[in-house]
């Protein structure tokens, strides 16, 4: 069995320094192996295969928060905001709770969230659990995406709504729910909200109770739950340019954009909208009502050693470490393509070709073209992340049980002129080139 404190002293034991070897090839990424532009601030990576205990693979280098005399040097178990592979663990919360039969993945939603869920294109469409967590609901993220603490998700997705944004939440009639897929983060925000009103518990504390404290992870969502001892190696995320916009300079200096500065436990970060500012999150006053408050799209706070026991649970089929959440017929489910890429139709939005497959909230790869992570990577699942200049990815092989996961906190040009040879970066390629051949 692995247990969290045995993860955590190997991590401490192999931590890397951040000085650079020229014969490593993970540390050559930290200067860009001479192209400024592909350089990064920092990195933690993690290669297991199912059979073994400990990761085959597992190396952190650079920094965790930037101040590069002085600075937070990255380990395995730093905790950072993952981005979009929060989707993937929200999913997991949410069928375990499917499995107990306590929602049907082909059932209108409308009458657990307590307001009529609808494209207003197609309103005899009920929009259902299966198209939320496969991304062809039809829902888009609108102009005044998130909703913030205080207001409530309904005002974004029913007509009249604060946010409603004269329907722009939703796509066009060429594109109708059930048929066509979009990525967007309200589904996942849907989600977070039917498991607040299954559960009758805020998203987070089901998260943390349900899921990773069975697993014994200490990682939450907005930082809820994350004790101040991994706080305090809490990894930044950087870009060399002041936003997503630029402009940007590889010859620059890293700007942070994200948890420069982290909350003190027991703090939680949440975006609140104006007639939220002074509402409170305690549990006896929380009145719910916004999947979007503890970001479930993107929002966890979770470290590379977290995202290894993630990992291995879905390689172990629902199991890991003796604990099972879920059947392996649900974990098969899951991992089972709702939707697939047709050119000749097109019958989606492929995120630029990086998206050719999709379960339920895990992505499949499939090796035919701008989803080809590294070569032999067909039929990999798992989810990839990218938000504020954090480049991220949780893989598994279902039928080997080997995994991979990294963790990249910053990148020095846009996502667009770092692709290599797929739609993924070409750090990300030389990452889990090596990771899968650990």
């Amino acid at each position: 069995m692995i247990s969290r404190r045995t993860l955590m002293a190997t991590a401490a034991a192999a931590m890397a320094s951040p000085a650079l070897s020229q014969d490593d090839p993970f540390s050559r990424l930290l200067t860009g192996a001479g192209d400024p532009k592909r350089a990064i601030p920092g990195y933690a990576v993690i290669a297991f295969r199912k059979a073994e205990q400990t990761a085959v693979l597992a190396k952190a280098g650079g920094y965790a928060i930037d101040g590069f005399d002085t600075g937070r040097i990255m380990r395995t178990e730093s905790p950072m905001r993952i981005a979009s592979i929060s989707k993937l663990v929200c999913a997991i919360g949410f069928m375990m709770l499917q499995q107990q039969e306590r929602i049907g993945l082909d059932e209108d939603v409308s009458e657990l969230l307590r307001f009529k869920l609808r494209h207003p294109l197609f309103p005899d469409t009920p929009i259902t659990p299966r198209m939320l967590l496969s991304h062809t609901s039809g829902l888009r993220n609108g102009p005044s995406y998130p909703v913030g603490l205080g207001r409530q998700l309904a005002d974004a997705l029913t007509p009249g709504g604060k946010q409603w944004d004269n329907g722009a939440w939703f796509g066009p009639a060429s594109q109708p729910p059930g048929q066509y897929f979009a990525y967007a983060d309200v589904n996942f925000a849907v989600i977070a909200q039917l498991i607040e009103r299954m559960t009758g518990m805020r998203f987070d504390l089901y998260m943390t109770r349900r899921v990773f404290e069975p697993l014994g992870l200490e990682c939450g969502y907005n930082w809820s739950g994350v004790p101040q001892a991994l706080r305090n190696y809490g990894a930044a995320l950087y870009r060399k340019a002041p936003s997503e916009e630029g402009p940007w300079n590889a010859a620059g200096p890293w700007l942070p954009q994200f948890d420069t500065t982290i909350p003190k436990f027991p703090e939680i970060s949440v975006t609140r909208s104006p007639e939220g500012e002074i509402l409170r999150l305690e549990p006896d006053e929380y009145e719910g009502g916004n999947g979007f408050v503890f970001s479930p799209q993107g929002g966890l706070r979770a470290s590379a050693r977290d995202l290894e026991i993630i990992a291995r649970l879905i390689a172990g089929g629902g199991e890991v470490n003796g604990i099972r959440l879920l059947r392996p017929e649900t974990a098969r489910l899951m991992a089972t393509p709702v939707w697939r890429y047709d050119a000749a139709k097109p019958n989606g939005d492929a995120y630029g070709g990086a998206i050719l497959a999709y379960g339920l909230g895990m992505q499949i790869l499939t090796d035919t073209g701008g989803d080809s992570l590294f070569p032999g990577c067909a039929g990999w699942v798992g989810h990839p992340g990218d938000a504020y200049g954090l480049v991220s990815g949780l893989w598994v092989d279902p039928s080997s049980g080997r995994g991979l996961v990294y963790l990249v906190n910053g990148t020095a040009a846009p996502l667009s002129e770092l692709h290599g040879r797929s739609k993924f970066t070409a750090v990300e390629e030389q990452i889990a080139g090596v990771l899968a051949t650990a």
